[in-house]
């Protein structure tokens, strides 16, 4: 893939957004950008579920009635791995939610260590998989252009922030993995003495709730300077930013995106 640089956002873009950003550069100005699908190809999340049922790594036995994990591990790793994917398929909010749950009872040390053995056993090549039946995508590889564009950013000395469906740490570890200088924002489960417990701390950063973390931790008044994302899950945070560019997936969001005339990255 060819560099992504700044100016190429701006060529399509009017004069005022274009004298926005250059009156931001000091850094009082913030980007946001989604991770799983759009920084990278494929989903850190997901990989992490197929890897933690794949190994039975689970240590939440609440995620799944009428089957035990102290009886039978293997087959409530496999339910586990089935009923997320029937969730995936009535929208992205329960199933998202769900696969932050599997991460109770680990520590913070525990899932940055299992999401980076996970990122190894992936590979950076996107192939097709099979996990109990199910066809899964396999790989995560980084979308060049896009990180090509947020380091152009950050070297504006404009803050980039992570808005990400995906459980926090995950993806913390994941940016740190691939070396990307961007704070994280995401679903946080909370601590019971330094352990996560099957409970959630709202805002949820899921649709509209990525736009109320950014009001909360980031900018109670300031809009994003750009946002970028790949789904339906991100439109919110998109409509909310002032430059919008969507990562071509050949999806609603990207028809959305030509029907509006908003940036699309290849």
């Amino acid at each position: 893939m060819a560099d992504y640089k700044m100016n190429d956002i701006l060529t399509s873009i009017s004069e005022d957004i274009k004298k926005e950003l250059q009156k931001n550069i000091t850094g009082e100005n913030f980007a946001v950008f989604d991770f799983d699908n759009s920084c990278i190809v494929n989903d850190v999340q997901e990989a992490l579920l197929a890897y933690m049922c794949r190994n039975s790594l689970i240590k939440n036995g609440k995620l799944v009635e009428n089957c035990s994990l102290a009886e039978n591990r293997e087959d409530y790793h496999k339910q586990v791995f089935l009923k997320y994917h029937d969730l995936l398929k009535d929208g992205f909010t329960d199933s998202y939610k769900y696969a932050v749950r599997t991460l109770a009872g680990f520590t913070e040390e525990d899932v940055a260590k299992l999401t980076v053995a996970t990122i190894k056993s992936e590979g950076n090549i996107p192939v097709r998989g099979n996990l109990f039946g199910v066809e899964i995508a396999k790989g995560l590889v980084i979308r060049k252009n896009v990180i090509n564009l947020m380091s152009n950013i950050i070297s504006k000395r404009i803050r980039v922030y992570v808005i990400t469906a995906s459980s926090e740490p995950v993806i913390k570890a994941a940016l740190k993995y691939y070396n990307l200088s961007a704070d994280c924002i995401g679903m946080r489960l909370k601590k019971e003495n330094g352990i996560f417990i099957d409970d959630f701390i709202e805002p949820f950063t899921l649709g509209i709730g990525k736009v109320d973390c950014i009001k909360r931790y980031i900018d109670s008044e300031s809009k994003p300077l750009i946002g970028v994302g790949d789904s339906m899950n991100d439109l919110p945070m998109l409509e909310y930013s002032k430059i919008k560019a969507v990562v071509n997936r050949n999806n609603k969001l990207t028809r959305e995106a030509e029907v509006k005339k908003w940036h699309i990255i290849s």
